[in-house]
């Protein structure tokens, strides 16, 4: 199947090749090493890709249509194997640029938007589980209880909250640097 090649742009994130594939933006090896100021782009992103061959499987095989006329296989990365290439570069764009990154893939593959209802049964039952995790001792418990509490947090797309602050007294907190 012979796709299109886009353009494609959020925030700080430029891209000069992307195919959307079920509306979500895969890249090129070359939009890639462009976007990370590689002075061989599609070279740089392959050496990365050689050295951390896990992240082929984040991507799709497709023929494009080049320049010249011609259709090429080409790879096409999903917004993780993206990020899994930004990750493993040390160029300092890509130093500076993996927070918005992974605000890109939280956009793309970050969780759906929650019913108002839905938000705030989820809330109550984050509230619940803080205060639960507060009055537990037992280290099974607590994990079972902190396992919750991750899932909970991501489906509200909130962080986990550092579970070594349950039980301190907040005036305490002030105390320890």
């Amino acid at each position: 199947m012979n796709q299109a090649l886009n353009r494609f742009t959020w925030n700080a994130i430029d891209l000069s090749q992307v195919v959307y594939l079920d509306g979500i933006p895969h890249a090129t090896r070359a939009a890639i090493g462009e976007w990370l100021e590689y002075a061989d782009p599609q070279k740089a992103v392959d050496n990365i890709l050689d050295r951390n061959s896990h992240i082929e499987s984040h991507s799709v095989p497709l023929k494009l249509r080049a320049t010249d006329g011609k259709n090429y296989d080409t790879s096409v990365y999903h917004p993780i194997g993206f990020l899994l290439i930004v990750m493993e570069s040390g160029q300092p764009k890509a130093q500076a640029m993996k927070v918005a990154v992974a605000e890109f893939v939280w956009r793309f593959a970050g969780p759906q938007q929650l019913a108002p209802k839905a938000r705030m049964e989820l809330l109550k039952m984050r509230r619940t589980l803080i205060n639960d995790l507060s009055k537990t001792r037992d280290a099974f418990a607590r994990g079972a209880l902190l396992a919750d509490l991750r899932d909970v947090s991501l489906s509200l797309g909130q962080l986990l909250p550092d579970a070594s602050l349950l039980g301190k007294d907040a005036n305490q907190l002030a105390l320890e640097v």
